[in-house]
Order: structure tokens, then sequence, then C-alpha cells
């Protein structure tokens, strides 16, 4: 089975999202139609208080992870509001199945609370569409799943690798899209 999806792991603060990124931007200057959803921080000065999901293709955004959002769902200090994150993501990822490239940024604890995200992401790494996703360092039974697929590649990223795992996978995805 030929690779055709990646996915970038490593610790916090490692630059798994910035490499996808990075990867994003270059793809899109050379005409590819990238859609998915990124999950970036959201900070009070120096504190980080949440997650959002913003979906690519529309701009649209939600804040659906918060320690002020009071929810039974929690990672750590955060409440989770699988409703919200379900209103960006999955038209975001439908989208992203008629896309050039797809972007699932991040496939993690928190996300994966939906099981309309689950299915999606496996209904992306299955279509023609290469899929770029960032995944945290640590076990997670359906990331381990996802990581034993046969057209699965791992990169591991590290502190400072941003730009060369992006020129790599920059060039992996265009040989598959050309």
């Amino acid at each position: 089975m030929a690779v055709k999806n990646f996915i970038l792991r490593g610790r916090p603060g490692s630059g798994k999202s910035t490499a996808a990124q990075i990867a994003r931007q270059r793809l899109s200057e050379v005409g590819l139609r990238v859609a998915g959803i990124v999950t970036p921080e959201v900070r009070v000065g120096r504190s980080r208080v949440g997650f959002e999901v913003v979906d690519l293709a529309t701009g649209r955004r939600a804040t659906f992870a918060h320690v002020d959002i009071p929810s039974e769902t929690r990672v750590s200090k955060y409440g989770v509001s699988i409703e919200l994150f379900e209103q960006v993501a999955v038209p975001a990822l439908e989208a992203a199945l008629k896309a050039d490239v797809a972007l699932v940024d991040e496939i993690g604890k928190m996300e994966l609370f939906s099981d309309l995200f689950k299915s999606l992401v496996v209904r992306l790494l299955d279509s023609d569409v290469p899929v770029i996703g960032t995944a945290p360092f640590y076990d997670l039974p359906f990331l381990r799943n996802v990581l034993r697929r046969g057209d699965v590649r791992v990169i591991w990223v590290r502190r400072g690798e941003a730009e060369r795992v992006a020129e790599t996978l920059t060039g992996e995805v265009m040989r598959l899209v050309r």
C-alpha cells in the first residue's frame, strides 16, 4: 500500500503545527486547495486558557476547550465542548474530502471525544486526498489504529526541525498530487 497520509508527532512545542502550517502555505502557493482544521491555543497574556478549532477554508472558528467551559468532558484543566468543536470541524473536514490536500491539526485527546471527528478522519485517510495530520507523542487507542495503517507515514518532529520537516512534507505531497 502506497503512503499518502502523513502524521507529524512530537512533544508539545516541538513544531508539529508549525511544520504543518508551513507545508500548507507552500502547497497553497503552488495552487493546491488545502482544507481542514487547525486547533490553535487561546492565550491570555502568557497563560494558555484554551483551544480553538478553525476551518481553514472559511475561517469559521469556535473556542471548544477552555478553563471556563463548564463541562463534564475534561482534559486537564480544560472543559471541552464537543458540540462547539463539531459545529466547525465537521463541515471543515467534509470540505477537505473535496480538496487537493487535507490538514487535520490535531488528532488529539480533546478532538477524539467526537465520534463524528473520528469517522471523518477515517474517511479522509481512506479517500484519495493526501492527509497531513498532527498528533501527540503519547499513545491513544484511536491514534494507534491510524498509525498502524499501511498508507500512513509517521514523521517525528523535534524542536527546531519545523522548516526541514515542512520541506520534506511538501515534496512528498507534491509527488502525490502532480
